[in-house]
């Protein structure tokens, strides 16, 4: 028992579940106690040894990230041990603690990089406390009134946890959703903790105003307005020129969207159809508001860096807003109806920002989803590059669209499920994010693979105001995957070993 009462017999790391919870991308075979131990040794010595930040300059340490991917998906415990060694040289120590965080002064060193392990302690004991039941973590560190603007910094400013909780290309977030999808304690602890500790430059995009809004927001059921589609409010702001901000990096137009435009931004997320009265009376209406985001967020993405005839632009920015939709149905489980509005609401506007501010790219879903589709151009079955598993000699035949006789050799037969090749490629890839990416996409493609283009069955695409929505179907997920893991293998790597393309849409 610790001296503030607090048990220390409830563990920070325990053995994660192999049934993943509902929502989340299941755990592939070859997980087991040698995998797992050697998994939970290496987040012990991260969380003991490591800083939340590896530079000044407030760059993430991803271990966690990178380590929990791969062992869902099956890692042999060296290669997780390779990940960890090979991300060690990039990581400095977590700063001894010498400071000591209380209820009291809680709000007094938010954004203080240096106070890491001060809140990193504090929030292992906060943990310990809840049991590490997140909703309930969420409800007062994040959504509440206290924790956002019914209360002061020592600098008179409002704390603002939920634009924290989103800042920095929503890392906070998605290190948290880490730690609610694995049941680890100690990573929801160092998720809060980096939270306390990111700045809240992104404020004008999260007002007070929009509390009151999320609570008193009028149900579109009930009223004779249409609903509004999150592929519509994106139409609308391709569609208006004051987005079309001047700027040759993000840098530029970062910050004339937040002194300029943040308001009507606000504005245009606000038209769409969300709020906590549907939530809490419709059960499946959160899983209809987060499939939205899931698309929107993966279109962003992958139709706005595909070009016929040119390289795959696959931006460093817009593949944060895909690895981190993976969390949303796993972070708004046991929220109220009106914190699963904040969670969503917010979550929408910090996508929007952060496309509008790497060059609010336009995504031609009629070009990408009428691409070539052959054996050796292949969107919706991409075939691995080689080298091929060995086929059995007798494998199963078929006929190849260039030829009329069966053959067990081509590429369709050496690449019979394209996933397989992805997740091979996402196990070994030297990049941290890869393998966080081919696991949501992968996750998407299981939740909604089935959707037909153009299907009278489907129509909700088509009556939104996005052009070529209607066109869109289950492949999406998997030509994104394929597009990616091509582009990734002829990046050449910078001193940070970053595998994207960073050169946005200016």
């Amino acid at each position: 028992m610790a001296s503030n009462g607090v048990s220390t017999d409830f563990e920070l790391f325990p053995k994660p579940p192999l049934l993943a919870p509902r929502k989340a991308p299941p755990r592939m075979p070859g997980v087991n106690s040698k995998t797992t131990a050697v998994l939970l040794d290496i987040l012990k010595e991260n969380h003991a040894k490591w800083h939340i930040f590896f530079d000044d300059d407030g760059r993430h340490n991803h271990i966690t990230h990178q380590l929990l991917a791969i062992w869902a998906f099956g890692a042999h415990q060296d290669l997780l041990r390779g990940s960890y060694n090979k991300n060690i040289p990039l990581q400095r120590l977590k700063p001894e603690n010498t400071h000591l965080i209380t209820t009291s002064n809680f709000n007094d060193h938010l954004g203080d990089k240096t106070y890491y392990s001060a809140y990193l302690a504090y929030f292992d004991n906060v943990v310990r406390e809840y049991k590490g039941d997140a909703a309930s973590l969420m409800e007062k560190y994040i959504f509440s009134s206290k924790a956002n603007f019914a209360s002061t910094t020592e600098s008179g400013r409002s704390p603002q946890m939920l634009c924290r909780f989103l800042a920095s290309i929503l890392h906070p977030l998605i290190h948290f959703g880490y730690g609610v999808e694995f049941g680890l304690p100690g990573i929801m602890s160092e998720g809060l903790a980096q939270t306390a500790i990111h700045d809240v430059y992104m404020a004008p995009l999260i007002p007070e105003s929009l509390f009151t809004f999320v609570s008193n927001v009028p149900n579109n059921s009930t009223t004779d307005s249409p609903s509004v589609h999150a592929f519509t409010v994106v139409a609308r702001i391709l569609n208006d020129p004051q987005f079309k901000i001047p700027g040759t990096q993000f840098f530029e137009t970062y910050y004339q969207l937040l002194d300029k435009h943040a308001i009507a931004l606000v504005e245009y997320a606000n038209e769409w159809t969300l709020d906590a009265q549907k939530l809490a009376s419709d059960s499946k209406e959160i899983d209809r508001k987060i499939e939205e985001l899931q698309w929107t967020n993966t279109i962003l993405y992958v139709v706005s860096g595909y070009r016929k005839d040119e390289e795959f632009n696959a931006d460093f920015i817009y593949m944060h807003l895909v690895t981190s939709a993976l969390f949303l149905p796993i972070l708004a489980a046991g929220l109220s109806p009106t914190s699963q509005a904040l969670l969503l609401r917010t979550y929408f506007i910090t996508s929007l920002a952060w496309w509008i501010i790497n060059g609010r790219s336009y995504p031609d879903i009629a070009s990408f989803m009428s691409a070539e589709d052959s054996i050796n151009n292949n969107q919706s079955h991409p075939i691995a590059p080689g080298p091929y598993p060995l086929t059995h000699p007798h494998a199963l035949s078929f006929s190849s669209p260039s030829s009329s006789s069966p053959d067990a050799t081509t590429a369709i037969a050496s690449t019979p499920n394209p996933w397989l090749y992805l997740i091979q490629q996402a196990l070994v890839h030297p990049d941290d994010h890869f393998p966080k990416l081919i696991r949501a996409l992968m996750h998407f493609a299981v939740m909604y693979g089935g959707r037909e283009a153009n299907s009278d069955s489907q129509v909700d695409f088509a009556q939104t105001e996005l052009p070529g929505a209607q066109m869109l179907d289950g492949t999406l997920f998997v030509r994104a995957a394929a597009l990616t893991a091509k582009r990734l293998e002829n990046i050449v790597p910078d001193e940070y070993i970053a595998y994207w393309d960073r050169k946005g849409y200016f």
